[in-house]
C-alpha cells in the first residue's frame, strides 16, 4: 500500500478526487448565493422620503410637528410594529392603520415639545416593522431659541 501512495497514479488519483472536492463546494456556494440574490426583494420594504428633517431655528415653548412619510416598495404587505422615541418631549404616531399594501404610502407623524429646553436639539425615533432590516432610525433636530416670540 505504501508503494501505491509514492506513484505517480495515487497523485493523479488525490489531486483529481481533491479538484472534484473543491468544484462540488463552489457548485454549492454558488448555488446557494443565487438561491438568496432571488430571494432579496421579497416581502415588505420599509422606504421613507427622508430620515432626518431640520427644523431649524425655533422659538421656546410650542410644539413642533412634522411628517416623515414612507412607502412600502416590496411585494409583501408592511406592517409598522411600534415607533420608538429617544426622549419623553418627543412623540410619534403611525395613526390608526399598521398596515400597508404593496406600493400603498403613510406616514409618521412626530411632534417635540420645546418647553423649558434651550439650545441645539437632537432627538431620534427608531421604527419597528415587519420589514427584513427591521428597524429604521429617523432623526429631528432643531435649535431652540428662548429670545424668539
Amino acid at each position: 500500500m505504501s508503494n501505491f501512495i509514492n506513484t505517480k497514479i495515487a497523485k493523479i488519483s488525490y489531486f483529481t478526487a481533491g479538484m472534484l472536492g473543491i468544484i462540488a463546494l463552489m457548485f454549492f456556494v454558488f448555488s446557494n448565493s443565487t438561491l438568496t440574490a432571488s430571494t432579496e426583494g421579497k416581502g415588505p420594504k420599509l422606504q421613507f422620503n427622508e430620515t432626518e428633517h431640520n427644523f431649524g431655528k425655533v422659538p421656546q415653548g410650542p410644539q413642533i410637528q412634522y411628517n416623515f412619510k414612507f412607502k412600502n416598495n416590496g411585494n409583501a404587505t408592511l406592517v409598522i410594529d411600534k415607533v420608538q422615541t429617544s426622549c419623553g418631549c418627543t412623540g410619534a404616531t403611525v395613526g390608526d392603520k399598521k398596515e400597508y399594501a404593496k406600493g400603498e404610502e403613510g406616514q409618521i407623524q412626530v411632534t417635540f415639545n420645546t418647553q423649558g429646553r434651550e439650545g441645539h436639539q437632537e432627538k431620534t425615533l427608531v421604527v419597528y416593522s415587519n420589514d427584513p432590516e427591521n428597524e429604521k432610525i429617523l432623526k429631528i433636530t432643531c435649535e431652540i431659541d428662548p429670545s424668539m416670540q
